[in-house]
C-alpha cells in the first residue's frame, strides 16, 4: 500500500524535488496515512497556514489556525502582553505547519485518492486537480483578515475611537 501511495505522490504532487519524496517516503506509514515524524519544510515554516491554503489543505490550515488562536485566546486570558501572546502565535503556527507539513498533505492526499475513485483504481488527472496549488484561497483568507481587521486601521488611520 505503501508503494502504491507513494507511486501516486509522485505523479501528482506539483513540483516534486527529491527532497520532498525523501521526506514523504520516511512520514508515510504502511497503511498509506502519515505518521507524525517531524520533518522540516521550509516554506510551510515561514508561510503558516498561508502555505497551507496554497496547497489546498483547507482542513488543515484550519486546525493549525484554531490550536493558535485556542493558545492566544489562553495566554490573552492570563493578561500577558498583546505583543507576546501574537508573537508565540506565530511560532505556533509556523512550528505545527513547517514541522508537520509532509504529514499533513499526506492525509490530504489519502483523502483526495479516497474521492477520486480510491487506491486501486485512482483517477489521476482528478488527483492531480485537487493537488495543484492555488493562490486564490491565500487571496480569500487575506481579504477576510482585512475584512475583520478593518475597523482597527481606521481608527488608527482617523485618530477616531471605535469604543464609544
Amino acid at each position: 500500500m505503501k508503494n502504491r501511495y507513494i507511486e501516486i505522490l509522485k505523479q501528482t504532487y506539483y513540483n516534486l524535488s527529491k527532497k520532498d519524496l525523501k521526506n514523504f517516503e520516511d512520514v508515510i506509514g504502511k497503511e498509506g496515512l502519515g505518521t507524525c515524524k517531524p520533518r522540516f519544510h521550509l516554506f510551510a515554516f515561514i508561510f503558516g497556514w498561508f502555505y497551507l491554503l496554497y496547497r489546498k489543505m483547507v482542513t488543515e490550515s484550519f486546525g493549525v489556525l484554531i490550536t493558535a488562536l485556542l493558545v492566544g485566546y489562553i495566554l490573552a486570558y492570563a493578561k500577558i502582553h498583546p505583543v507576546l501572546v501574537l508573537g508565540i502565535m506565530v511560532i505556533i503556527n509556523s512550528f505545527l505547519s513547517g514541522f508537520c507539513y509532509y504529514f499533513l498533505y499526506l492525509n490530504k492526499l489519502d483523502r483526495d485518492i479516497e474521492n477520486c475513485g480510491g487506491v486501486h483504481n485512482p483517477d489521476i488527472e482528478c488527483i492531480k486537480k485537487k493537488a495543484k496549488p492555488n493562490i486564490w484561497y491565500v487571496i480569500g483568507a487575506v481579504v477576510f483578515i482585512l475584512i475583520l481587521i478593518w475597523p482597527i486601521i481606521f481608527s488608527m488611520i482617523t485618530g477616531h475611537d471605535i469604543s464609544k
